[in-house]
């Protein structure tokens, strides 16, 4: 103890000062840990109102959960009843069958499942009858590749009201071809017919007839009739009708020379950009093609592309 005392009156007066003031702030610092307490009252917290905001929360995300299972258990049960008309569609046994009030055994023997036999049940039970097979084909439970499959061994009497009105219709249209003047039949070459000669084909209008010449620009002449099908609202139907009035010179086609073309002279309604540059970047790599094939061998024209394409290539 001695030798500290020593030791502490060695040091200088500044440092004696420091060190004592120090310790006072010790010293302070213990006593209040230890007796601030019996001074001072502690506030204690209400966390009721938290507790409330907490537990409402906590049923909001239930009921949520709730619901979200509701609508994956609808989902699901969609999914199912999706995989099981998937899978019946080319199942079963195939015989002549007249859909009209067909017994459900015989359904099922087609491989229908019950969910389907029940919306064609409905179907009748509402008054609903098959005049046709398109009537069958618009079943929305009865899908395309099913329909395909058993398409063939549909059969559906005439009944004889049908029968009764096919007569009169018969009838009346021989009277009103007879008091009709007859109109000109004519056939209609597309890569050289005008909008004028167009619109004189049956079923053809303004409309059409300025889209089908400017489908004819865009490709350079048609090499088949069947392109026209390309042509906007233009389906099988409309086609069937005009079909034997049209014909097709594919002589007429105005042809890309793809050894000479640039990228903007070989734009085409049936090659994108990429196939566009591919071809001609192939030719300055590899050189000049020597048949019109050789361009799938860029791998980006596939034999769908070739197809179309290829009536307006050349390579010479």
């Amino acid at each position: 103890m001695k030798q500290f005392f020593r030791d502490f009156m060695s040091y200088h007066r500044r440092e004696r000062n420091g060190a004592l003031v120090l310790l006072a702030i010790i010293i302070v610092i213990i006593l209040y840990l230890n007796f601030s307490q019996h001074f001072f009252s502690s506030e204690k917290i209400d966390f009721s109102k938290y507790e409330q905001q907490l537990s409402s929360f906590s049923d909001s995300v239930k009921s949520q959960s709730d619901s979200l299972g509701k609508e994956e258990g609808q989902n699901k049960h969609y999914t199912t009843y999706s995989k099981e008309n998937k899978s019946t569609t080319t199942k079963g046994d195939r015989f002549n069958f007249n859909p009209n009030n067909l017994p459900e055994s015989e359904w099922k023997r087609m491989g229908l499942s019950d969910k389907q036999i029940y919306v064609i049940k409905h179907y009748e039970e509402k008054g609903g009858q098959f005049r046709s097979k398109a009537d069958v084909k618009k079943m929305y439970c009865i899908q395309e590749k099913l329909y395909l499959s058993i398409e063939s061994y549909i059969i559906i009497p005439e009944r004889k009201a049908d029968t009764i009105n096919h007569k009169y219709a018969r009838k009346d249209t021989a009277k009103s071809e007879t008091s009709k003047p007859k109109t000109e039949v004519i056939l209609v070459e597309l890569n050289t017919a005008d909008s004028l000669t167009l619109i004189k084909i049956r079923g053809i209008k303004g409309f059409y007839s300025k889209k089908i010449i400017e489908h004819r620009e865009e490709l350079g002449g048609y090499s088949s009739k069947e392109q026209l099908m390309e042509l906007w609202k233009f389906d099988k139907e409309k086609y069937d009708a005009i079909e034997k009035y049209v014909w097709v010179d594919a002589s007429k086609i105005k042809k890309i020379n793809i050894n000479t073309c640039t990228s903007r002279e070989l734009k085409h309604p049936y090659l994108n950009w990429n196939a566009v540059n591919g071809i001609i970047s192939y030719r300055e790599k590899h050189g000049k093609f020597r048949n019109i094939e050789d361009i799938k061998k860029t791998d980006l024209v596939d034999d769908e592309t070739y197809r179309k394409i290829a009536p307006y290539l050349k390579t010479e």
